[in-house]
């Protein structure tokens, strides 16, 4: 294993930076990214033929780490796992690490265990529910235990519930600063429960980025790829399942909201949100049971989400290509938008790059690119097309 910095620009060399050293020199790779994940994930390994140098050693589970593929950041995080197996001739060293937003994925906020105690605890009961000195964030509870939140924004609430593992929340969308909510932890609530259930009713891309951050996003805020995906140019291999055994004839959401001396009983407890799919020739019913405050509005936003996002994911697909950087040298990256032209999979379209997958193996380095039809993440209910073959003359002109 290498320990020295990358001085001959090699674009596609992968390397992690622990305590301001660089490793190279891994003979395999896999790095994974999605709009769907708050947290990215990688492994590396490298097969030592010489038992006596243990170099890796160095690297040990909870360090800080930074992975780069040339001097491009892709992922800020910490090492979560170094698996070592050898024979009699080698040994194989691993590294696995993720996104500093692991800790949104494993762990519960303060709040959470605040919000398991009788409401007359002192905040001196919980005083070890603080994060350490080493990370110099300290949570201290409330003198009254409050575990809500009034009249506040959801990215004050989230950013309240990423501060004490250290992870800044982005939100590129402009209009969701001016929305006012009421909020409560439920207890032993993971952190990441608690942001999807904030945020269910929105529609939202709640993801990541290279550096760490919990990134609240626009659909394709990563802009426009600058290669297609196109049989006989670029494409190794491809996939789709068009799988219809999710898709429905009817979606019906099922909430309730809070009463008052003015409205009460069914009119609070039977709101009630309806979708039809008229692509589906046969009787197939959804009814799904929402949860926290509703309303006949929001059921139906709902249930035409539904409709939308199931449609989109029948039309998703997969596809491979040689390396990981496209010919103008950015790297792919998911929630951007790309021109998919494969007449095998009948896809003449613009899509949504859902999820990113790089690997390195004997064969070289290879990229994965998973897609969906933009409007099937569209919060403001845009419609997918039944078929699956556009007929737009050019499939770029609603987006440039």
């Amino acid at each position: 294993m290498n320990t020295k910095s990358d001085s001959t620009g090699d674009l596609n060399k992968v390397s992690i930076e622990v305590d301001g050293v660089r490793y190279e020199g891994w003979k395999s790779a896999r790095i994974d990214m999605s709009i769907d994940q708050i947290c990215r994930a990688f492994v590396l390994s490298v097969t030592d033929n010489f038992p006596g140098n243990h170099n890796f050693s160095r690297l040990q589970p909870g360090q800080k780490v930074v992975l780069k593929i040339g001097e491009d950041t892709v992922c800020t995080g910490y090492i979560t796992a170094t698996p070592i197996s050898y024979d009699a001739r080698s040994i194989t060293v691993q590294v696995q690490g993720k996104s500093k937003t692991v800790d949104l994925v494993d762990c519960c906020s303060p709040w959470a265990a605040i919000a398991s105690s009788p409401s007359s605890a002192s905040a001196d009961q919980w005083k070890d529910v603080k994060t350490t000195n080493k990370q110099k964030l300290e949570v201290k509870p409330a003198k009254t235990v409050n575990t809500s939140w009034h009249n506040q924004t959801p990215v004050q609430i989230i950013s309240d519930l990423c501060a004490p593992y250290g992870v800044r929340v982005i939100c590129e969308i402009k209009d969701f600063n001016s929305k006012i909510v009421n909020f409560t932890v439920n207890p032993g609530e993971k952190v990441v429960d608690s942001i999807n259930r904030l945020l269910t009713k929105d529609n939202l891309i709640v993801t990541d980025n290279e550096f760490g951050d919990l990134v609240i996003s626009e659909v394709g805020s990563n802009g426009n790829s600058s290669d297609s995906l196109t049989v006989g140019k670029n494409i190794l291999s491809g996939s789709a399942s068009f799988d219809a055994t999710k898709l429905f004839s009817i979606y019906a959401i099922l909430g309730q909201h809070k009463g008052s001396d003015l409205e009460f009983g069914q009119r609070v407890s039977q709101d009630k949100g309806i979708a039809t799919d008229s692509d589906i020739d046969r009787y197939r019913l959804l009814v799904i049971k929402d949860t926290g405050q509703s309303s006949n509005n929001i059921a139906k936003n709902r249930a035409e989400f539904e409709l939308t996002f199931r449609k989109a994911n029948f039309l998703a697909c997969n596809h491979t290509v040689q390396g990981w950087r496209q010919s103008d040298s950015r790297l792919w990256k998911a929630n951007s938008r790309v021109k998919v032209e494969d007449e095998i999979l009948h896809i003449r379209d613009v899509q949504l790059i859902r999820k990113v997958s790089f690997s390195l193996n004997n064969q070289g380095s290879i990229t994965t690119l998973e897609s969906i039809p933009e409007a099937g993440y569209n919060r403001k209910g845009a419609t997918v097309t039944s078929g699956k073959k556009s007929s737009a003359a050019d499939p770029w002109g609603a987006v440039k």
